[in-house]
């Protein structure tokens, strides 16, 4: 986004504010410590990477080398921590918690998930679960990277995700009532059962073991298919994902044998009208109706397989 308003960056930053004071009251368990809130992350740290050397440490803590060099220093001095020879490079040393040291962690950690359980104790279940959606959806936003995201094939429990999010969309985006959703489960239902007699797949893109996006072919008759449930979350969007999960699905239906597939869509999806021109599907039937809770046009897109 180019050209941010000034409004938002000062959203931005007062939510900054905000966090910051959350996450002290979090921390008054470590205040309460010996050991400062930098010393608490380098046990982290320690404990939960493969091979740590000071300077792998430094890269995730982002603390000067001299502060981190001494923290390190005191932790060998007072037993918390040993140190042994790197096997891959002799100049660098692993860093490794003695039993002391994970001790003194694990009453770190406890202490800092009880503080947390108490800031959450007022809230209801639903507003907590509320929260770590949100959570999850900034971190998703700040770090969305194609390079981080999987197209696989979906695992049984997922359909439900992806039933969610599709609701979602099309409410948010298409106006459509909670008809839509009874409508999605029985579209789901007839792709399971299709799936168990073969020549239907699906496959979602997970982004560190969140799905974002998924797309179905779901088998229509020994020589057609219906390609559906094509969605990206919108941070995802403008990365490639939608060709990839469309390379997936034709791939699936050129290697089943299928000599024609189509997909339903809407009028008012472009970006997704551009995306079916592009691997050459073409319109051949429109329909207006009332449906879903508003009157609604259905068009009908094709693509003959070579």
């Amino acid at each position: 986004m180019k050209n941010v308003p000034e409004q938002i960056t000062r959203q931005i930053r007062d939510f900054n504010r905000f966090y910051i004071g959350f996450i002290g009251a979090v921390n008054k368990s470590v205040q309460n410590s010996p050991f400062s809130l930098a010393e608490a992350r380098v046990l982290y740290e320690i404990k939960h990477n493969e091979a740590p050397t000071a300077s792998s440490i430094n890269v995730q803590l982002d603390l000067d080398p001299g502060y981190l060099s001494r923290i390190i220093r005191r932790f060998e001095q007072e037993k918390h921590l040993e140190k042994e020879r790197s096997p891959s490079d002799g100049r660098a040393f692993v860093l490794r918690l003695t039993a002391q040291g994970e001790r003194i962690l694990t009453a770190l950690e406890k202490a800092a998930d009880k503080s947390t359980a108490e800031l959450l104790a007022p809230l209801t279940k639903s507003d907590v679960y509320g929260l770590l959606r949100s959570m999850d959806t900034i971190r998703s936003i700040l770090t969305a990277d194609p390079q981080s995201t999987e197209v696989r094939p979906v695992k049984p429990g997922e359909l439900g995700i992806v039933v969610s999010q599709s609701m979602d969309f099309y409410m948010n985006e298409m106006g459509l009532d909670q008809s839509f959703e009874l409508f999605l489960f029985e579209r789901m239902s007839r792709f399971m059962k299709n799936k168990e007699r073969e020549r239907s797949e699906g496959w979602v893109v997970d982004h560190n073991g969140s799905i974002v996006g998924s797309i179905f072919v779901d088998r229509e008759d020994s020589k057609s298919a219906k390609i559906a449930g094509l969605l990206l979350q919108p941070e995802f969007r403008k990365m490639g994902l939608a060709r990839k999960l469309m390379d997936e699905a034709l791939a699936f239906c050129r290697e089943n044998l299928y000599q024609r597939v189509y997909i339903m869509s809407f009028p008012e999806l472009r970006d997704a009208r551009r995306l079916y021109e592009y691997y050459g599907f073409s319109p051949t039937e429109e329909e207006t109706k009332n449906a879903w809770g508003k009157e609604i046009t259905l068009e009908r897109w094709d693509c003959i397989l070579h």
